[in-house]
């Protein structure tokens, strides 16, 4: 089985800037005195809350109800958007450029083959 075609991988240019902008912003508020473990943990409530902003939306959707599911999907990106600032702050805290990972992982995975997903 080939791969299919692939997108260009380019830097996605404003990765390293959020990455800084949730850094300050965690300074800024005293956040980042917040351990590791207790970061996960509040990423993992986050998560929870995409489950179920998504479940919400595709109710909303197949009701019919667009002007509903237009509520539903903004917030299903206010909560996306919540998990997003905390896996920058877990890569902060691990000192991880996210940008450079992004980037090496995406190479890596342009080179595989999948036979099941």
């Amino acid at each position: 089985m080939s791969a299919p075609d692939l997108l260009p991988l380019e830097p996605p240019g404003d990765l390293a800037a959020l990455q800084r902008y949730i850094d300050a912003l965690e300074h800024k508020m005293g956040w980042e005195r917040e351990d590791l473990r207790t970061c996960l943990l509040h990423m993992g409530e986050e998560l929870g809350e995409v489950f179920e902003a998504a479940r919400k939306l595709e109710s909303a959707r197949a009701s019919g109800d667009a002007a509903r599911a237009a509520a539903r999907r903004q917030q299903l990106g206010h909560e996306l958007v919540d998990v997003l600032n905390y896996v920058f702050a877990v890569a902060n805290r691990c000192e991880v450029d996210l940008q450079r990972a992004f980037l090496e992982k995406n190479g890596h995975n342009q080179g595989r083959v999948w036979t099941e997903r």
